[in-house]
């Protein structure tokens, strides 16, 4: 069986995952793993209200609170997180940041550095920086294709990419969350694709992962359309337990099909998956080492599991309280 192996923060940098050389796959590394962490999006949650509570938007509203939040969960062992960029093209709402024009305003990306800085100064080794597109933006909304929102999608990458980069902190960018898709969702499909091309033709690969997927098999099987023969050295994955079949087999589905697909070389990240789950930290550490797939590290969103015979609750994200701090379920299976 393989052992996994955590590495420190200075290992990181030399391992490979980071500033990995183009053309080359990360997995001919060591396949040793690193510790992960949490998606961080929310300062405070009311009710089932975070609208206003965006930690990008709302940095500098609260900028003490957000330090010492992240303080909290680097000192609970977490070392990497994943940002979200909400955005549509509207004004602010909170959360959700007004990209029209292909930008966010300058003090939103103002805000956005100074997270990045104070995520760097709280410790942490690596962020992933996801563009969640909704409303109009999002592609899967689009009855056809849509060539402004298309562009303003493309330019707002194009214009934090730069904040991004220079934030001196590790990074991978999920150029749109979620973003493989059905068989049904051509659009998406043409979304994805052209989005691909232009971001490698003018940044190459060695920044972002692709677009993450759903890890069931209805998303992956569209996985080679994406990406035809260019695929990402990385791929990030989203494992949520349902239907009896846990967030395990879901992992070795993945695993057996993405080698069907001739994806043998490269890692994964995991990008989401149940707050401090012990069930799919457990199964995912069996798939793991049943398969031999490297993973990186593992990113926990802040919703509770929902239990068995319990209804899915009204607010799921609202479920764990920010900040997300306890990751000891993750820690004790290697992650």
């Amino acid at each position: 069986m393989r052992r996994r192996v955590l590495l420190g923060s200075a290992a990181v940098g030399a391992a490979g995952l980071v500033g990995w050389p183009a053309g080359r796959s990360l997995a001919a590394t060591t396949g040793a793993t690193s510790r992960g962490g949490s998606n961080y999006g929310w300062y405070r949650i009311d009710g089932c209200n975070r609208e206003p509570y965006g930690v990008v938007n709302s940095f500098h509203k609260a900028p003490d609170v957000i330090r010492g939040q992240l303080a909290a969960m680097r000192a609970a062992g977490q070392a990497r997180l994943r940002v979200h960029i909400i955005h549509r093209h509207r004004a602010d709402t909170g959360t959700a940041m007004d990209s029209t024009g292909g930008n966010l305003s300058a003090s939103n990306r103002q805000n956005l550095a100074d997270l990045l800085r104070a995520i760097d100064d709280a410790g942490f080794v690596e962020i992933q920086v996801a563009f969640m597109p909704i409303g109009e933006n999002a592609a899967y909304n689009w009855p056809s294709w849509n060539d402004d929102m298309y562009q303003e999608n493309w330019n707002l990458i194009s214009n934090l990419r730069p904040i991004i980069a220079g934030s001196g902190i590790h990074y991978r960018i999920d150029l749109c969350n979620e973003a493989v898709p059905t068989n049904s969702q051509k659009v998406l499909l043409a979304y994805t694709q052209q989005l691909w091309k232009d971001y490698t033709n003018a940044f190459d690969k060695k920044d972002t992962v692709g677009f993450s997927a759903i890890g069931y098999a209805g998303r992956i099987e569209n996985i080679p359309k994406v990406y035809g023969n260019n695929p990402p050295y990385l791929f990030d994955f989203h494992f949520y337990r349902r239907n009896g079949v846990d967030e395990g087999a879901l992992f070795t589905t993945a695993h057996n099909m993405m080698n069907q697909y001739g994806y043998t070389k490269q890692g994964w990240t995991i990008g989401e998956v149940f707050n401090n789950d012990p069930t799919a930290a457990s199964t995912l550490r069996q798939a793991i080492d049943s398969t031999g797939r490297t993973v990186y590290y593992l990113l926990q969103w802040p919703r509770q599991a929902p239990s068995i015979d319990v209804p899915d609750p009204t607010c799921p994200d609202a479920t764990v309280p920010p900040p997300p701090v306890n990751f000891g379920a993750y820690i004790a299976q290697g992650f």
